[in-house]
C-alpha cells in the first residue's frame, strides 16, 4: 500500500510567524548642533592710500568671517550717508578696533585724532580692544601706540617681510587671538548676568489696603418687634342720667 503524502494546510486565520531578520545595531544619537558663536564686530581704520593693504587684510580674515566675525570700514557707507554720524555709530558698535598705521595714517587728522583717539578712549573704559597693524614704515614709536603690542610680530612693517602674505597671515592670527579673548569676556558677562538673575530676591507684593467697613442699618422685617409703644384707647366717661 502506498502511503499517502500528507499535505500541511495552513490556517488562514492564524497569525503567521515573522522570520527573524538580520540584526541591526542601535542607531547612534544624532550629534547636538553646536551653539552659534556670538558675533564680534571689527572696525577697520585706515588711510585711503593704504586701500590695497586693507583689501589684503580682508582676504586673510575670510576664515574668521565664516565664524561670526564681521568687519566694517568707510567703504561700506552708502551714498547719502552722513560720514561722521555713521562712522561714530559703527565705532560704538564695534568690539575690536584695527588701525593700519602708515605715514599717511599718522598724518591724517581724521584717522589719528578722531578714530584712533575715540578707540583709545573706549579701551580705557574697558569696552573695546585696540589693535595697531604697521603696514608701512612710520614713526609710530613716538606715538602712544608704542606702549602696546603691535602686529605683525614685534611691529615689523608688512613691507619688510619676505612675503606680504606671510605678514598678513601673522596679523590675522593675532586678530584671531583677540577675537577669542572678546568672546571669553562675553561668556563671563553672560554667566554673571544669569547668576545675578537667579539669586535676585523676590519682592513680595504689598497687601492691598482694606477699606473701612460701613455698618449696615437695621431694617425691620416680618415679625420684627417694634420699640414704639402702642397707644391705649381712653376709657369711656359715663354721662349723667
Amino acid at each position: 500500500m502506498r502511503a499517502r503524502a500528507r499535505t500541511r494546510t495552513e490556517n488562514p486565520g492564524a497569525p503567521s510567524k515573522a522570520k527573524p531578520g538580520p540584526h541591526r545595531p542601535p542607531q547612534a544619537a544624532a550629534p547636538r548642533a553646536k551653539a552659534e558663536k556670538p558675533e564680534v564686530r571689527i572696525f577697520v581704520s585706515y588711510s585711503h592710500r593704504d586701500a590695497d593693504a586693507r583689501a589684503r587684510l580682508e582676504t586673510h580674515l575670510a576664515p574668521l568671517k565664516r565664524e561670526g566675525v564681521s568687519t566694517w570700514f568707510d567703504g561700506d557707507l552708502s551714498a547719502g550717508d552722513k560720514l561722521d554720524t555713521e562712522i561714530a555709530r559703527e565705532l560704538r558698535k564695534a568690539h575690536v578696533f584695527v588701525g593700519l598705521l602708515s605715514p599717511d595714517y599718522l598724518a591724517s587728522n581724521y584717522c589719528w585724532k578722531i578714530e584712533y583717539k575715540r578707540a583709545m578712549g573706549r579701551r580705557a573704559r574697558g569696552t573695546m580692544r585696540v589693535v595697531a597693524v604697521v603696514v608701512r614704515p612710520c614713526d609710530w614709536k613716538s606715538t602712544p601706540a608704542a606702549g602696546f603690542k603691535l602686529l605683525p610680530e614685534d611691529g615689523k612693517e608688512v613691507t619688510r617681510w619676505r612675503s606680504a602674505d606671510d605678514a598678513f597671515l601673522n596679523v590675522a592670527q593675532g586678530i584671531r587671538r583677540v577675537v577669542a579673548a572678546v568672546r571669553k569676556d562675553m561668556a563671563v558677562t553672560a554667566s554673571q548676568a544669569a547668576t545675578k538673575k537667579r539669586v535676585a530676591p523676590k519682592v513680595a507684593p504689598k497687601p492691598a489696603a482694606k477699606r473701612p467697613s460701613t455698618p449696615k442699618p437695621r431694617t425691620g422685617g416680618a415679625g420684627a418687634r417694634t420699640t414704639a409703644a402702642t397707644p391705649r384707647k381712653p376709657r369711656g366717661v359715663r354721662g349723667k342720667a
